[in-house]
């Protein structure tokens, strides 16, 4: 009775900081959209963290992530809403019909948040749990930014969307469901991997009971060792995907400060 007292009180908390935290949401402009977002400044400190969010659950709505677990961090913290796709759930910070103004756009605010903060690039970490996964190792290494902190990644995303239930979302943002379409969407985050100018510094949290562990994580892992890239992969021994989001925080604030004290 006591954990649940706690548990529910807790969300309470989350809520009521969240509803907070809209009130200084911003829109940044794009030629073809508008992003939201939200931007916490840290002073005395050059280190951003950009944070993306995973879908959401059955009849939510796109949401920011993690936004009272990072508070305490000493860093800027830029979190980035996707409420692009079928339904406004998101759209993988990708595009439209193979047309990928929304991955633009993104870039575009956070080089604009970056050079306002005179971050290097390399004090840049991007982060994300399942699609905020994806996009932190996306993102990381398509702008060789210094490293992500992913938890349970969809990787070969063109196999995760050719699901039946996923399909809407493929068709969404690769114009059509084929099997062409598929490994091509597969092929853009390894591309994107093995091109990176710099070394990649990809971390992932995962369980092995986690459908992502075995359809993604470990052909990552299969792809990275074949092209001499480092991933580092740790396990939880969580038993659902949905988990993810219980473990991941204090995993990624000991990765964050531990990239900025090797």
């Amino acid at each position: 009775m006591k954990e649940f007292l706690v548990r529910k009180i807790k969300r309470m908390i989350i809520k009521i900081y969240m509803a907070y935290s809209k009130l200084f949401e911003k829109t940044f402009n794009s030629e073809k959209c508008d992003l939201k977002y939200l931007l916490f400044k840290k002073k005395k400190t050059k280190k951003l963290l950009v944070i993306f969010s995973a879908y959401p659950g059955e009849g939510q709505k796109a949401r920011y992530n993690y936004v009272v677990k990072f508070r305490n961090l000493r860093t800027s913290r830029l979190y980035i809403l996707d409420d692009f796709g079928p339904k406004e759930k998101g759209a993988y910070y990708l595009g439209a019909n193979k047309e990928f103004y929304i991955e633009k756009a993104v870039h575009d605010l956070i080089e604009k948040v970056r050079t306002d903060l005179q971050v290097d690039k390399d004090n840049v970490v991007t982060c994300g749990s399942s699609k905020g996964g994806y996009a932190a190792i996306y993102f990381e290494n398509k702008y060789n930014y210094g490293a992500s902190i992913s938890g349970a990644p969809q990787i070969l995303l063109g196999d995760y969307l050719y699901i039946d239930k996923h399909q809407p979302l493929l068709e969404f943002i690769m114009g059509g469901v084929t099997e062409k379409n598929r490994l091509e969407l597969n092929d853009k985050m390894l591309e994107t991997i093995a091109q990176k100018k710099g070394k990649s510094k990809i971390s992932i949290l995962v369980s092995t009971l986690d459908g992502m562990y075995e359809d993604h994580v470990q052909k990552l892992s299969v792809f990275a060792q074949k092209n001499n890239i480092h991933v580092d992969v740790s396990i939880k021994d969580y038993k659902k995907h949905s988990d993810i989001g219980l473990y991941f925080p204090k995993y990624a604030i000991n990765e964050f400060n531990s990239y900025f004290n090797q």
